[in-house]
């Protein structure tokens, strides 16, 4: 059984592929039959299938097979080249073609000569490209930008797409007489859904794989779980079985692998046909499981088909409810009154957005002050705690104590995951959270738009955990290669504040980059598809991408911003439950003690203080809000909390320490 991988995972571009192709099922055998004859010809490849059927391994491997296997073999994915920088990328430039051009460079068809060049997601191509690309399969020469005189290069091309190109040429997308020069040597590697043969040996592979770097041993595939990975149809092919694999690797019990364990997505398998990706019509789908629905004659169905809609769209946008909006296509106050109607967030009441175009937050409003709507934060009884995926918080959840204590005084514990600190500044703005963790740069705009929130504590600055990361082959070197490009960010997230002093530090003006403000999970495909040139992103994500060695960090905080997490309240809850707040901060220290010394937090002092000041001018000086904020007035004043609860928190032994420092 012929097994092929991606040898270095880390020296491969940032993109949702396959890292394993077997040829076990009778279907996949005669593709490799077909790939064994074409692989020593100099012929031009084209290789068809949907994503994470493994192309680029294929290629890889037509190349190791042909005579050219002692030579480079360079990848370039199309679709993450800026139309403007393309031509350049390919084909090369000289010195002054273009501003910014300081010195002459070879393009990545040069840098392939004598070897293979595979042009993944070809499709994405401009017409414009197009053109020039026939022509140096034509003559077998380039012209870099600017120069007068052609360069010869002896490459093999090939070529892989996930869409049709029959139909790209005929929609006009696709040049149709490079669509024949690419198609000299066709390969069309099908679903996984269509040689179910291969899907056992790659599920072994894989949970052998990842025991490795799990460190784990012994681990099986029951059977059971074996009969429901091929009952899957694999609208994600290979790369779908790896991340579930991985996945019941990280929950399963007494080494054994069981369909439980195993997270299968309900996305509908594509179409095949000619090979290609096809998508299924939602519609169809949806048919389908109503008609389902329908023959079981369940009570109340319209009434349930809408909850399960909205909850699942909810959670889809990580809890953002102006992006619930856009994914349905209706209005953000339709969105909240359904939430509110199905129990997803507590009813509270505000006036419209603000509407200033030179805020960058825009759906942040004035919420108004009324004791009424304060006092659910407080009566419910329940304690909702928004938090992102760094700093203490997520390990104070998971240690539970906080939640115990609090238990047997009667609270509840409501733990809710962002997916960044914008997100849980709109939270408090509709009175959604009485405690948090952010970064630095969500309350300044929480600030500027009047939403009420008040510091508690502060870790340790953490510069080195956020950072500018570009794909590994990008050919953004510095920070000053950056104009021009777009640039991708949670808006209003501290990284925010990164980019304008790393824009700043590189002598480049704020508007010389165009920022595209995506979620986290948004920001991570578009950086994938290279719909954008560089990615503002913090620990825990910037650490696992640059571990998987696929993007170089252009630029971290150091010297720039500190990157502190900042523990924020309510005020009013702040005011009515000190003690809740002083045993979460104690919390904090036990879990920093035992985990992470570095992080120990602190008071909210002076020099904090002036540091969010910086943050909030820099916003201002490049309109981001609209107006001058002071940052000096909102640390939390503590009161003194009763003596029943200091002991709960502290213990008598500690009490005289509330003493001589009343505030945070």
């Amino acid at each position: 059984m012929p097994l092929l991988t991606l040898s270095d995972v880390g020296a491969h571009s940032l993109t949702v592929r396959a890292k394993a192709l077997v040829f076990e099922d009778p279907k996949s055998r005669a593709t490799f039959e077909r790939l064994q004859l074409i692989a020593p010809s100099d012929a031009t490849v084209l290789i068809t299938g949907e994503t994470g059927t493994g192309k680029e391994i294929a290629a890889r491997h037509v190349h190791e097979l042909s005579n050219r296997r002692d030579s480079a073999f360079v990848a370039v994915n199309c679709g993450a080249l800026t139309e403007s920088l393309i031509e350049s990328e390919l084909f090369g430039h000289e010195r002054g073609a273009f501003t910014g051009a300081i010195s002459s460079r070879a393009g990545w068809f040069e840098a392939a000569s004598g070897g293979t060049l595979f042009l993944d997601e070809i499709g994405d191509l401009p017409l414009s490209i197009q053109v020039k690309l026939l022509r140096v399969l034509q003559e077998g020469e380039v012209v870099r930008v600017g120069a007068r005189q052609p360069t010869r290069v002896d490459v093999r091309l090939i070529a892989a797409t996930n869409v049709r190109l029959e139909e790209a040429v005929a929609a006009g997308h696709f040049r149709e007489d490079l669509f024949y020069r690419l198609s000299v040597a066709p390969l069309v590697l099908p679903p996984l859904r269509e040689r179910t043969g291969d899907i056992p040996p790659l599920a072994l592979y894989f949970v052998g794989f990842y025991q490795q770097r799990l460190g784990l041993s012994g681990i099986e595939l029951t059977t059971e779980a074996v009969a429901q990975l091929l009952q899957h149809t694999w609208p994600g092919n290979i790369r779908e079985l790896e991340n579930v694999i991985h996945h019941a690797l990280l929950v399963c019990k007494d080494a054994r692998i069981r369909p439980g364990d195993m997270r299968l997505t309900s996305l509908p398998a594509r179409a095949a046909q000619g090979g290609a990706a096809s998508p299924l019509e939602p519609g169809e789908a949806l048919a389908t499981e109503l008609r389902r629905l329908f023959e079981s004659d369940a009570p109340n169905l319209y009434e349930a088909i809408e909850r399960v809609i909205f909850r699942t769209a909810y959670e889809f946008s990580e809890r953002n409810q102006l992006q619930t909006a856009r994914l349905l296509g209706i209005s953000r106050n339709i969105v909240r009154a359904r939430l509110i109607e199905f129990g997803e967030i507590s009813n509270s009441v505000r006036p419209p957005p603000v509407k200033d175009s030179n805020l960058a937050l825009q759906t942040l409003a004035v919420v108004p002050q009324a004791a009424e709507a304060r006092a659910k934060l407080v009566s419910a009884r329940t304690i909702r705690i928004g938090y992102q995926r760094f700093g203490l918080l997520p390990l104070v959840k998971a240690q539970g104590g906080l939640d115990a204590v609090l238990g047997a005084r009667g609270y509840r514990v409501e733990w809710l995951e962002y997916p960044g600190g914008i997100q849980i500044v709109e939270a408090f703005q509709g009175e959604e959270l009485a405690l948090a963790s952010v970064g630095e740069g969500p309350p300044v705009f929480a600030r500027a738009a009047r939403v009420p929130l008040v510091y508690l504590a502060a870790e340790s600055p953490a510069p080195e955990d956020e950072a500018l990361i570009v794909p590994k082959r990008s050919a953004i070197r510095t920070v000053r290669d950056l104009a021009g490009c777009r640039v991708a960010l949670n808006r209003g997230a501290n990284v925010h504040y990164l980019l304008i002093r790393a824009l700043e530090e590189a002598g480049l003006a704020y508007d010389s980059v165009e920022v595209v403000y995506l979620t986290p999970a948004e920001a991570r495909v578009a950086f994938e598809r290279g719909e954008v040139d560089a990615w503002a992103i913090w620990a825990p994500l910037l650490g696992e991408l640059v571990r998987s060695g696929e993007v170089r960090v252009l630029r971290d905080a150091s010297g720039l911003a500190d990157n502190a997490v900042l523990y924020v309240a309510n005020p009013t809850f702040a005011a009515a439950e000190p003690a809740v707040v002083e045993l979460l901060f104690s919390q904090l220290v036990g879990v920093a003690a035992s985990v992470a010394p570095h992080r120990i937090p602190r008071r909210v002092d002076e020099a904090l203080l002036a540091g969010q000041q910086a943050v909030a001018d820099a916003f201002h000086r490049h309109h981001l809000i609209s107006s001058e904020v002071r940052m000096t007035d909102v640390r939390w004043v503590q009161p003194r909390p009763p003596a029943d609860l200091l002991e709960l928190v502290n213990g008598a032994a500690n009490r005289e320490r509330w003493a001589p420092e009343p505030q945070l």
